[in-house]
Order: structure tokens, then sequence, then C-alpha cells
């Protein structure tokens, strides 16, 4: 819209007498209003929805949540233009990635992992414009930098606390972290978590999934006894919105890269979704860290929130199918991908076959990737969605926002809870 106003401002001073001239200006700033994908479009919406939205935040460092001013005001800019993203869309629910946990300042702050969470609510999010604050906030241990005890990397160095910080820590994590915390996760939200309710599967193991996709000529036998199967963990809280329950389930599995012809960590991102899949399945299999079994009945309603590293259109696996199709061609999931393609993401990027226009989340390479993702139960009335990811060529200020916030873009979904 600002642009629109400028243009409205040096327009209107020349002369206009030319009909043909004066419909086509008027023509660019209808499509500017339209198609602005910015500062003001994505926050309007039904007064009866409510948002659930998703972040990943690159690397949202206990350093950087804690670079405040004398009055507690957040400093650091990264961290900031997410803060302001985050404001403009004012989501409901919204689930952190890439989130640290502050593991040195535990026992200092009362061994509350949702420390470095509030502090972002309370050093970013409460401040500037339209400030928010989320008074319900969860956080719990993840498997990023958890060392193992094992070489899990095979590189022949077996990775001690004495080598946090490093690579060959992170190889020899049950998740790969330089130092414990590290790409952590957090659940943001207005309404009240039924916090007895809560279930975490950390300790999960890989070798207790049905038809696991192990790779048993990499890892031996006494490392498989103990290798747990999420890379950072699959938790799952249920959210009361006014007499609904909705189930937030949330995960970040592995990349499916940086590995060789083993592609140990191809399969382990399989099997970190498939998870999901036994989860709402209601498999008596499944096994939280509290010891309780099964998963989620059938009356329950859901979202399965996070970047899952995993594309529509990547790499199969031996098994003949992408990971994210067993979430994707689920019967009781809805696949919302057409709710999130953006102005900025098809112009931005390399247009590429129609295939992969719909739903870019992540801006790596040219042409980017659809990894972030809201999967809601079929239950659910999605009435719309977005992905932050403005024009560039229509709205540069927000677009260098949104790339200054992050390597992802933000997305969002809008539910009819009535």
């Amino acid at each position: 819209m600002k642009w629109c106003l400028i243009m409205y401002q040096k327009w209107k001073t020349k002369d206009c007498k030319n009909l043909s001239v004066c419909v086509s200006r008027i023509l660019v700033l209808l499509l500017a209003v339209l198609f602005v994908n910015g500062c003001t479009a994505e926050k309007s919406r039904s007064k009866d929805s409510v948002r659930f939205a998703l972040f990943n935040i690159w690397e949202m460092s206990t350093k950087k949540l804690t670079n405040v001013d004398a009055n507690g005001v957040g400093q650091n800019e990264q961290l900031k233009a997410a803060a302001e993203i985050i404001r403009k869309i004012n989501p409901d629910v919204l689930v952190l990635n890439e989130i640290d946990h502050d593991i040195e300042g535990l026992q200092q702050y009362g061994n509350d992992l949702s420390l470095n969470a509030r502090r972002f609510n309370d050093a970013y999010l409460k401040q500037g414009e339209n400030p928010l604050n989320y008074p319900f906030i969860f956080a719990a241990s993840c498997n990023t930098g958890l060392l193992s005890g094992k070489d899990l990397n095979n590189d022949g160095i077996l990775a001690t606390a004495e080598n946090s910080g490093s690579r060959e820590h992170g190889g020899d994590s049950f998740g790969y972290g330089a130092y414990p915390g590290q790409y952590s996760m957090a659940l943001m939200s207005r309404y009240p978590l039924q916090e007895e309710k809560i279930r975490t599967f950390q300790k999960f193991l890989w070798k207790d999934l049905p038809d696991n996709l192990i790779p048993t000529d990499w890892y031996s036998a006494d490392e498989i006894e103990i290798f747990r199967l999420s890379s950072k963990s699959h938790w799952d809280i249920p959210v009361t919105i006014g007499k609904k329950t909705v189930h937030m389930l949330m995960s970040h599995p592995t990349p499916p890269s940086m590995d060789g012809s083993e592609n140990r960590n191809g399969r382990r991102n399989y099997d970190e979704i498939r998870m999901w899949v036994h989860y709402i399945n209601n498999d008596s299999v499944m096994v939280d860290d509290q010891g309780a079994r099964g998963g989620l009945a059938e009356s329950e309603s859901f979202i399965i929130a996070g970047d899952l590293n995993a594309a529509p259109h990547g790499d199969r696996l031996d098994t003949g199918e992408r990971s994210i199709d067993l979430l994707l061609k689920h019967e009781r999931i809805q696949d919302c991908g057409n709710l999130l393609v953006s102005r900025g993401a098809l112009n931005g990027l390399e247009p590429g076959p129609p295939k992969h226009r719909e739903g870019r989340t992540a801006g790596w390479g040219n042409r980017g990737l659809r990894i972030d993702h809201l999967l809601p139960s079929i239950d659910l009335k999605v009435l719309s969605g977005g992905v932050y990811w403005p024009d560039m060529t229509v709205d540069a200020e927000c677009a260098a926002l949104a790339k200054k916030a992050s390597d992802h873009r933000m997305i969002w979904l809008d539910i009819d809870l009535k």
C-alpha cells in the first residue's frame, strides 16, 4: 500500500488527459493492492477463525535472544525482523523451529526450557507496533547436541563434552547440534494448553518403529540399541480453544542430506515422518517418555506442524515413496499446499515446471522448496492460509524484511473452530 500511495502522489501531478494512460495507471495500482503479499494483506481473516502459524527462524540462539537494551528491548536485527513479521500475521497459535534451549541458564532460571521462548515473547514480540503477547508457552527437552556416547558418524572420533561447539560433537549426538539444545522447538499460544496431557517422544528408539529403515551396515548393534528416532523430539500438545481441543503435533526431522551412500539422514527423515502415521493411527507401538502406550484417538482433531525437511517433489527412498507423501496422502490429513502460493516465490525464483510452484516455503537454491508444513486433520474447516513471501517487484521493503528474518518463510492457516 505504501508503494501505491507513493506512485499515486507522483502520477497525480502529471498530465493525465490521455484516458488510456489513466486507465493503465489505475490498473497497475489495483494489481499492486491485490497482489501485495506483504505488509497488510496477510492479516485479514474471518473474525470467527483461529490462526495457526509456523516459523522456522534461522538459529535463534541464546546470544541473539539475550541481546537487549537497558529496557529489555531486543536488539538483534534478524530477530527484530522475524518479530515484525509475526506481529503482522498475528497468529493465535505459533510453532517455532530452531529456537535454542538455554541449557547453561537452566539452574539459574529455575530449570525452565521455555525460557528462550519467553525471552523472544518479552523482548521482541511485545515491542514495536501492534505488540503481541503469548501467555501460554511450552518447550521440552530435545535430542540436539545430546551426546550418545557412540561414534555415530563413524569418523573415528568419540565426541565428549570437550568437543562442544564442534561438528564432531554434533555428529555423535542423538540429534545434530554443536551444543546441547541447539535447533530446538517451542509452542506459543493465546489459548491454554492441557499441560497434564502433553506427550513427548524424545526417547522413542528408532529400532522400535515397525518396518524401520535403519542402515544396519552403518550403525553397529550396540548403537542401534540406544539410537533415538527423533532428531529433536516429537510432541503432542493439546490446546483448548473454547469447547474444542486441537492437538499440535510438532517435530523437526533431520534434513535428508549431509550423509553418504548409506543415506542415514534420508532414512531417518522418512521414519521421523512415518512416526506420525503410527501416532495418528493410534498404534500401540508408540510409547511416550512417560511410559504411556498408544497414539491419538480417531475422534481427536490435530495439526501436524513443523519444518519437516521433506518436499512433495523430493527424492524417493528405496520404499518408492517420498517421505512427505506418507502424510499428504493420509486419509485423516488435509494437504493445504494450494493455500501457500506467494507472489514473492513465483517472481523471486526461477519459475520451474508447474509442480514446483505450489507452496514454496524456503528460499534455498533457485527454485525454492515446500518443506514447512501445517497439516490439519480432515475434520477441521480450513478457511484460508498463506505464506509471508512479498514480491520484490511490488513491495521491496517487506520482501527484504522476510529475507532478513530467516531462510524460511512464515506460513499460516485460518481454521473455523465454531
